[in-house]
């Protein structure tokens, strides 16, 4: 029987392949959800929210889980184990504000794994020359920085050049769940890049995440999607099914003759 193998970020290796958020603002979750969203997931990972008035924060158990009231504190009690904390500069419209958030979020809760992006006003796509800059900056302090990118092979190309140790390539419009828009140019990144590739944005549905996966991504984050289910364990379970088809494509298509 075929076991999922494991993939690694700056020499860690983790054993899932599926990141998560805790939705967008306009997601309703409960602390419930959000721990059952962690635990039937399986995920090696955890991200936390900067959004809203940093001067608001004073310690990391205030820091937010999603848009619904929910705390990093309130999660942390329920955790059954340890995970590698996330960053989120979710939200951050300028360079400043995402290294400003960054690095904030990583002194409170004593991670140094950023999870960057700096979007467009509409909130629907990173801008890649802002986010590079960001990235710059962050990364001669020292931290492990995933920028999350609209694809483009150069950027890509770029981001691994100054030193980031992932990246996230946009799928789709966040938000959009319209899947994949340009399988080749997404399977032209993971071919050229050395480092993981993460997809992310627009997945609407569990095919999208096999898609990503059968192409050459190394793991799949969802977001929106969670929340577009009557039932998200019941989607929970597809996706991590498709994942490892995915994977399991992608494998095997190395080995045709």
């Amino acid at each position: 029987m075929y076991r999922q193998d494991s993939w690694s970020i700056a020499g860690k290796r983790f054993n899932s392949r599926l990141l998560h958020c805790f939705g967008n603002a306009t997601d309703k979750i409960d602390l419930k959800t959000a721990v059952g969203f962690i635990n039937r997931t399986e995920t090696d990972f955890l991200t936390v929210y900067t959004q809203g008035s940093l001067d608001d924060f004073k310690d990391a158990e205030e820091l937010p889980m999603g848009y619904s009231g929910i705390s990093y504190g309130d999660i942390k009690h329920w955790l059954k184990r340890k995970y590698t904390i996330l960053v989120n500069t979710n939200h951050a419209l300028s360079v400043e504000e995402a290294v400003k958030r960054g690095e904030l979020g990583s002194r409170l809760l004593k991670s140094r794994w950023i999870k960057l992006e700096v979007l467009n006003k509409k909130l629907t796509r990173p801008m890649n020359k802002k986010t590079a800059r960001a990235a710059k900056i962050l990364l001669k302090k020292g931290y492990l920085v995933m920028p999350l990118m609209t694809a483009n092979l150069k950027d890509a190309l770029r981001f691994e050049k100054i030193g980031c140790s992932v990246v996230r390539v946009l799928l789709s419009d966040i938000g959009s769940e319209q899947g994949m828009k340009d399988e080749k140019l997404f399977r032209k990144i993971c071919e050229r890049v050395t480092i993981p590739v993460i997809a992310e944005g627009g997945i609407g549905g569990s095919e999208d995440a096999y898609k990503a996966m059968a192409v050459g991504a190394s793991a799949v984050l969802v977001n929106k999607s969670l929340f577009s289910y009557q039932d998200p364990f019941l989607f929970v379970e597809a996706l991590k099914s498709s994942i490892k088809g995915g994977r399991l494509t992608y494998l095997c298509n190395q080995q045709k003759y």
